[in-house]
Parts: C-alpha cells; sequence; structure tokens
C-alpha cells in the first residue's frame, strides 16, 4: 500500500492545475498575459507567466542533492514544504503531527492552521531525541513526524540509524519529515538519497542557508514520485517566479557552488571560534556544540543583555518565556567582524 493511502482523500483526488505550456517561439494566445512588459519588466520578460513547474531547476537540485528529478518539488523555501505536507496529510480535528521541542515553531503553526492536533514528544536534557518515546507517543492519528537535524535551535543531529528506524517502524503508518536546512554545516549526510527505498520518508532542503539566498524563497521537497505527485497537485501554479528561478539556477552552477562550499566552510571556522569566546564571558552560561550556523546562548540574565545587544544595535533571537529554554538566545554566525562587534558587546556586561 503506498504511503499516500493515509493522505486525506479529498486530496488524493486532486489533479495538478492544468497549465498549458507553449513552444518559446510561439505566439502566446492561451495564457491571458499582457503583450509587452512595460518599465522595469521589459528587459526580462515579466509579462509572461514562468514554467508551471520550473522543470530545470528541479533537474539541477536533483542532482545536487542526488535523487532523481520526479524526486523534486520546488516550493517557496522549506517552509512551504511544511504547509504542503500538514494541508495533505491531516485532516481537520482527525490526525495529529508529531514534533519534538525545542524545535523550529513552524511545524506547531502550520499543523494548527489546519485544525491538526499537535502531539510533543520533548528532546532530552541534552537535546537528543529519545526514538522508544516517539514511537510510544505514536497512534493511528499519527500523519506525521517531524524530526529536525540539524535542529533548529539547539544545532544538534539526529543519528542517521534513528531516523530510520523510525522510518522502518512507521512505514505505510505515518510520514516521517526530516528538515535538513542546516545540514551543510554538519558532519552529517542528507538522507534525501534514501527517497527511493521508503515511501514514507521526505526530506526537506533550502536554498536560503548554505547557498545564501534567503531573500530568493527556493526549497525543495524530496520524496518518492507518489508523494511528489500529491503535493504537485496542491501546490499553487506558477509557484516559483522567473527572477526565483534565475537567481536559483545561477547558484547552482560549479563556480558559485564552490564558492558557497567555500563561505560554509568559512561560518564553521567562525561558530567553533565564537562558541569558545562566548563560552569566556562572563555573562554567559552555556553554549551548546552545533552542527549548524547558529549557536544556542544559555545567560544569567537574558533580558539584561538583551537590552544592552538591543542598544548596541544587535538582533539575537531570544527564547524569553520558554521553560526548556529559559534565559537562552540563538545567535546566528556572522562574518568574523560582525561576531567581534557581538564579542564586544558581551564582555562588555558583567551580569
Amino acid at each position: 500500500m503506498s504511503i499516500t493511502a493515509i493522505a486525506r482523500p479529498e486530496i488524493r483526488a486532486l489533479r495538478s492545475y492544468d497549465a498549458e505550456t507553449t513552444l518559446d517561439d510561439a505566439l502566446r494566445l492561451n495564457a491571458n498575459e499582457a503583450p509587452q512588459a512595460p518599465g522595469n519588466g521589459a528587459a526580462n520578460g515579466l509579462n509572461r507567466y514562468p514554467a508551471p513547474r520550473p522543470l530545470g531547476l528541479a533537474a539541477k537540485l536533483a542532482a545536487l542533492y542526488e535523487v532523481d528529478p520526479e524526486n523534486i518539488l520546488v516550493t517557496r523555501g522549506s517552509s512551504e514544504g511544511i504547509d504542503l505536507l500538514v494541508r495533505a496529510f491531516c485532516r481537520h480535528g482527525l490526525d495529529d503531527a508529531l514534533v519534538t521541542p525545542p524545535v523550529f515553531s513552524l511545524y506547531r503553526i502550520y499543523a494548527s492552521v489546519q485544525g491538526a492536533g499537535v502531539v510533543e514528544v520533548p528532546l532530552l536534557d541534552d537535546f537528543e531525541l529519545d526514538p522508544d518515546a516517539l514511537l510510544a507517543a505514536c497512534d493511528e492519528r499519527t500523519k506525521l513526524i517531524f524530526l529536525c537535524s540539524p535542529n533548529n535551535p539547539t544545532g544538534s543531529i539526529i543519528p542517521r540509524d534513528e531516523i530510520l528506524r523510525i522510518v522502518k517502524s512507521r512505514s505505510g503508518k505515518s510520514v516521517v519529515v526530516v528538515d535538513e536546512a542546516y545540514i551543510e554545516f554538519s558532519d552529517t549526510e542528507s538522507l534525501a538519497p534514501q527517497v527511493s527505498q521508503f515511501e514514507n520518508l521526505v526530506v526537506l532542503r533550502t536554498l536560503s542557508k548554505a547557498l545564501a539566498l534567503a531573500g530568493a524563497r527556493c526549497g525543495s521537497v524530496i520524496a518518492s514520485p507518489a508523494v511528489i505527485a500529491l503535493l504537485d497537485a496542491v501546490l499553487a501554479p506558477y509557484a516559483i517566479s522567473a527572477p526565483v528561478i534565475s537567481s536559483a539556477e545561477s547558484a547552482l552552477s560549479a563556480r558559485q557552488l564552490a564558492a558557497a562550499e567555500s563561505q560554509v566552510r568559512q561560518t564553521i571556522a567562525e561558530r567553533e571560534r565564537l562558541s569558545v569566546e562566548l563560552a569566556g564571558c562572563k555573562a554567559v552560561e552555556r553554549v551548546w556544540p552545533s552542527q549548524a550556523n547558529f549557536l544556542l546562548v544559555r545567560f544569567s540574565d537574558l533580558a539584561s543583555v538583551k537590552r544592552h545587544l538591543d542598544a548596541a544595535g544587535i538582533a539575537i533571537r531570544s527564547f524569553e518565556g520558554d521553560q526548556v529554554l529559559q534565559d537562552c538566545a540563538r545567535i546566528t554566525i556572522a562574518s568574523q567582524d560582525d561576531n567581534d562587534r557581538l564579542l564586544r558587546a558581551i564582555r562588555g556586561l558583567t551580569c
């Protein structure tokens, strides 16, 4: 039985929007477009719709992630992939999504928007996953299991064998979604190639982090062709704009990929330096190891630190009010100069 059998029946009945494609040199009278592009759109043809699905970009992403093109759905950031999965698999009031807090908040938000239940299996004190507790929390309502590795905001990794154990245990029962937004900054391998072996495995990737295209909003859902076809029917036509397609394809050139790899190495080196330097600051109680492009830091008095940094024009992600992450903040790894600016500000605190 295909894993799509657990999807919402009305979604299974959908078919993708029928947007006719037209040869580039044809007289296009089929799409209700403007005949010219006055002003800023004139030079780049923005009066015309982009491809309903950017197949060329999907092929480039498939090569990057070592999967087949039919395993890729290009989305507006990986966050849209989360939304599509919740809408496709969770019925209002009947189905659940399982999350492992502290974790990326959008999993809960999209489930709540859909009216799905949210089951929490908290990470252990050292931010490790308890696979036995997770599997014990699953039942017939559990349609989606979200695993973030490296985890946001802790920077911790879920071991590959633990993820695959969960995938195998929930075969035919749950879709296991592995969010790999930060994997380029880690020492672990992507699970993307495994989607050809496990139909209930879905991997999310993004160009926002390592490839420095956060402003373009371009991500990928990597899954079995059956799951991709299901999500494709939910995704709006022409979802990826022409400038985004162009920017992403340029970023996937051999030259740009090499530059991105170099920048990732610099970020990792700065992450390790900043971790050591922060640990020596009086205002800092703990810095957790990270395999992402950020650090989770506990301060002795987060409120005072945040006021001080705000006054210095430095923004960090505060978790004030969170019981698990009390007095913690997530700090993005920036350039060496900006990291030094942060350190100078924190070293001036004695709290």
